[in-house]
């Protein structure tokens, strides 16, 4: 049963140097393998090349890596989306043209004549620099704007298809090429298209036989929603199944730091998945525990993988124990990971309501709610003005330059920026109303 730790590479991409410590970390606390989406950081060539970001690793780098895990002994699987999420290729001017609709860079048209040649290309080229790989990931998740322009309506009208037809001739037509070049990957897609289709619309197109569905699913416990006429289907069509969980970048779109109750609370629900399937357990290839690090291409950076690797080693432990996370394990974790501290986030009531911008604007604050708090937040500037040459510089040593500064600029000038206002109209108010 692998345990696949997702490497989401569409932004804050790691310094090759940083594989080094981060893979035989991932190993150490419990992963048998990477799921590496490289998105724009792959060094594609040829026609292909201006895909590549600024910041893309060289073939060198992508060997290096690989040979990283092997040492580590984790299995690498690479993700390439091949349908939907294609906002690195379809932005480009040169592929406009192989847009579902003009105005959106989500889908690839399935049937434009040349977006098969496209994306077996772009597969290819990722499969020939990973020799050794058993598994392949073509993505094909949220491709939400199937079926809409005049070229998929005219095929849906000719051949009397609905959207699913179009989605599953498409993937499978794609498999099928590569399954003659590639003979011994075996391929992967996302389940969520798949979840509401008719069983024969599946197996009439041959898909079940071409791909292992990867089952994603991110709530927690309480709001878990997948049932098991859901796992009944599958199960009945598809020889073998992944499941996808996910230890961080699935909660909101800026979140900065890893909310870990909320991502063990999803690896219980998945624990009880295979427990109620328990009979099917040979069918169950292996969970990938997702760390997505944009909701999308165009989108802010969530949390950082450094920041999650505590709740990574929490959920890991989880799916190793099978059973909900008890005092000793969190105890093993904290060994494996060393000893993190908490972290005082006190509120102080006078700076929300005795010293609010409209009242600081009139001058109308007092000296007493003022001095609650300027001591500690002068104090705050200070370490903060300290945090920023800090982790600019820690940042540094795992991510290039280009990431460090969004993230600072994203998450931490912002707070710096607050913090010198906050200090600079206390010392104005505290001047305003000192006695005559």
């Amino acid at each position: 049963f692998h345990r696949l730790v997702h490497l989401d590479l569409k932004g804050a991409a790691f310094k090759v140097s940083f594989y080094e410590q981060l893979l035989p970390f991932l190993r150490n606390i419990g992963a048998t393998g990477v799921l590496i989406e490289y998105e724009d950081t792959f060094p594609y060539a040829g026609d292909l090349a201006d895909l590549k970001h600024p910041e893309a690793y060289s073939q060198e780098c992508i060997l290096h890596i690989q040979q990283i895990a092997k040492l580590s002994d984790l299995i690498v699987v690479p993700l390439v989306q091949t349908f939907g999420h294609l906002e690195f290729v379809l932005k480009l001017q040169k592929f406009l043209e192989f847009r579902e609709i003009s105005r959106y860079p989500n889908v690839l048209c399935p049937c434009h004549p040349k977006s098969l040649s496209l994306v077996e290309e772009m597969v290819s080229q990722v499969i020939q620099a990973h020799s050794d790989i058993q598994w392949f990931h073509l993505g094909a998740d949220e491709v939400w704007h199937l079926g809409q322009c005049n070229r998929c309506r005219t095929v849906m009208a000719e051949e009397q298809w609905s959207k699913d037809h179009l989605f599953v001739d498409y993937v499978a037509k794609l498999v099928r090429t590569l399954q003659k070049r590639y003979p011994n990957v075996r391929f992967i897609i996302w389940d969520d298209m798949m979840r509401e289709m008719d069983p024969q619309v599946i197996t009439g197109s041959g898909l079940n036989t071409l791909v292992e569905p990867m089952v994603w699913h991110y709530f927690p416990q309480s709001e878990f929603r997948l049932k098991q006429n859901l796992w009944d289907k599958y199960l009945a069509m598809f020889p073998n199944i992944w499941i996808t969980s996910a230890f961080k970048g699935a909660t909101k779109i800026n979140q900065m730091l890893t909310p870990a109750s909320f991502h063990v609370s999803n690896h219980e629900a998945w624990n009880c998945v295979l427990m109620e399937n328990a009979q099917h357990a040979s069918s169950f290839r292996g969970i990938a525990l997702s760390g997505w690090q944009r909701f999308d291409h165009f989108t802010m950076l969530c949390e950082l993988l450094p920041v999650a690797l505590p709740c990574l080693a929490l959920c890991l432990k989880t799916v190793i124990e099978r059973t909900g996370l008890t005092a000793e394990a969190c105890n093993d974790v904290a060994q494996a990971i060393g000893h993190y501290g908490s972290i005082p986030l006190d509120v102080y009531p006078s700076v929300q309501g005795g010293f609010h911008e409209y009242l600081v604007a009139h001058n109308r604050t007092n000296p007493l709610h003022v001095d609650q708090f300027i001591n500690t937040a002068r104090k705050l500037l200070v370490n903060v003005e300290a945090l920023y040459r800090d982790i600019t510089k820690e940042l540094s040593e795992i991510y290039h330059q280009g990431t460090v500064e969004e993230w600072l600029s994203t998450y931490v000038s912002p707070c710096r920026e607050k913090l010198k206002k906050l200090v600079s109209d206390a010392d104005l108010q505290i001047a305003v109303n000192v006695p005559v």
